[in-house]
């Protein structure tokens, strides 16, 4: 576990396994960079922006939306 990953656990509270997956979230998804510039308050920010996320991607209604989306770009 790297220590980007132990300050999202830290953050969210989350498992180490969804960590990894987080701290994806972030890099593609919500900085589109590395993480090595924010400020700590910014990362933390981030995490919880992340976690909402992945939440959301797994929850009933965002694997619908992703079903949607599939169908519609034929993914």
């Amino acid at each position: 576990m790297n220590i980007y990953q132990q300050m999202i656990i830290e953050d969210t509270k989350c498992t180490p396994e969804i960590a990894v997956e987080l701290e994806e979230i972030m890099r593609n998804d919500i900085s589109h960079s590395t993480l090595d510039w924010q400020t700590r308050k910014q990362f933390r920010k981030g995490s919880k922006e992340a976690k909402e996320m992945y939440d959301f991607m797994n929850s009933p209604a965002g694997k619908d939306y992703m079903d949607e989306l599939e169908k519609e770009y034929g993914l």
